[in-house]
């Protein structure tokens, strides 16, 4: 049986110049992790969030310390909300998509919950998760 892991680079440069052509802000982030386990998990899929109530992405597969989280709103009309324990972290107009770190239950208080959520009609969104390093700082890993 094969040994699967994890590994995660991203960067991007942003930057601001004035109408002279002048450099106002410059901001390079970048980092690469591994996964630091060999029950690191990754799952992808497609849900329907149905307009009515949040709707709960499965993190059972999952540790809640550092997930790397992709998630695309894939419909045509309406916005999607990303929530992380309980907070909207992204709020995503038709197309868009977001990618974070996310500590799943920052506030420790044993939450575990990512879920999105429509306010009108069933929107799809399309995910992809990747768990990161485990630091064992969250206790419902």
């Amino acid at each position: 049986m094969a040994t699967q892991s994890t590994s995660v680079n991203v960067s991007a440069s942003f930057s601001l110049t004035d109408s002279n052509g002048n450099l106002v802000f410059s901001f390079s982030p970048s980092f690469t992790t591994t996964s630091d386990t060999t029950s690191a998990v990754i799952s992808s899929g497609e849900l329907l969030c149905d307009g009515t109530s949040d709707t709960q992405i499965n993190l059972d597969r999952h540790h809640k310390d550092a997930l790397f989280t992709f998630i695309k709103n894939v419909d045509t009309d309406y916005p999607v909300a990303v929530k992380a324990d309980g907070d909207v972290i992204a709020d995503l107009k038709p197309g868009e998509f977001m990618f974070s770190p996310v500590h799943i239950d920052g506030a420790g208080n044993a939450s575990n919950d990512l879920v999105v959520d429509s306010t009108t009609a069933a929107q799809k969104v399309q995910y992809l998760l990747c768990d990161g390093p485990n630091t064992g700082i969250n206790t419902d890993d």
